[in-house]
């Protein structure tokens, strides 16, 4: 009889885990090139500290969250980071984010040259 009470008690307590437990995934895309996925692009979940790196498609995914807002911060070398805010749920958040282009001005480059003025005599 204990036995059947113990089972009973672990089977209401991952159901009542997994009602108060969430996903968040998606894919992070390029915004100026036909939503090409940047792959290797970093999304940190900002509430956690949490970091993944999206796959070949530009997917990523964090498991196991609480019910509640997160923000989602996404970076990629040469684009801007953007910060997303998220609901999690006790279902799985599905959500497709995309980056812009970092524009980079450049301070005037002035270039001088220094030369010889000998010049050169037949031998």
């Amino acid at each position: 009889m204990k036995q059947i009470t113990y089972i009973t008690l672990f089977f209401i307590s991952a159901l009542s885990y997994a009602q108060n437990s969430g996903s968040i995934s998606g894919s992070l895309l390029d915004a100026e090139s036909n939503y090409e996925p940047l792959t290797l692009a970093t999304v940190i979940l900002k509430e956690t500290g949490a970091k993944v790196l999206c796959n070949d498609e530009g997917y990523f995914k964090f498991d196991n969250l609480k019910n509640g807002k997160y923000t989602l911060v996404s970076s990629f070398i040469g684009y801007e980071t953007k910060e997303t805010i998220i609901t999690v749920a006790s279902n799985a958040s599905n959500i497709n984010l995309t980056l812009s282009a970092r524009t980079i001005t450049l301070e005037d480059l002035v270039t001088t040259m220094a030369g010889n003025n000998n010049k050169a005599s037949r031998l």
